[in-house]
């Protein structure tokens, strides 16, 4: 086995002697275990902090019991559930776009914020785009590839509207198309600001 000298910070030092004990491990294999995982997530090209937002991400989906299924059969689903009845497939999106929004809120309170994390979680997601902007109180959330129909656009605006709504966002307009979803609203920043 090769030996290596290193330099750590006392706090880092500190801080793998406790888990080494918590653990049951030895100091070289605390190191070793996080040199392996920096190199495969080099190898991923995911960074540290990508990495993080995918577990938080992955643990956000299972709290809300999401399962990944196939974008056409989703696209599928939708429509027989607007077929079906319209007003309740939507009032299921929009509870389900609270439940998401309550999740980042709780760790991320601030709309601007939020920005910055979804364009982050955008590379986790199956669409095209996925972008929130606000820019003086004027909001806009951009969704493209959410489904291929109009039914999977309108579910999508439901979802996001009730999102939007959680961080205060209000008179929110959207425009929707075939696997296109914009919604435009304001939002009082100093409100936003003070919640921190």
């Amino acid at each position: 086995m090769a030996r290596l000298n290193i330099s750590l910070t006392n706090e880092v030092a500190k801080k793998i002697q406790q888990h080494s004990e918590e653990d049951s491990k030895t100091i070289s294999s605390i190191i070793t275990e996080s040199v392996d995982l920096y190199f495969a997530l080099r190898q991923t090209g995911l960074s540290k902090s990508q990495m993080i937002k995918l577990l938080r991400f992955q643990e956000m989906s299972k709290e809300m019991g999401s399962v990944p299924i196939p974008g056409v059969a989703l696209d599928v689903i939708m429509n027989v559930a607007l077929e079906n009845s319209e007003e309740k497939t939507l009032e299921l999106w929009c509870d389900g776009g609270r439940v998401l929004g309550e999740l980042f809120k709780s760790t991320t309170p601030d709309i601007n914020r939020l920005a910055s994390d979804i364009k982050e979680y955008s590379s986790f997601v199956p669409v095209s785009k996925l972008e929130l902007k606000n820019e003086n109180g004027n909001v806009e959330f951009i969704v493209m590839g959410s489904g291929y129909s109009i039914g999977s656009a309108k579910v999508t605006a439901a979802g996001v509207k009730c999102f939007l709504e959680v961080y205060g966002v209000k008179n929110i307009k959207e425009s929707i198309s075939e696997g296109f979803v914009k919604l435009t609203g304001t939002v009082d920043n100093e409100k936003e600001q003070s919640r921190e």
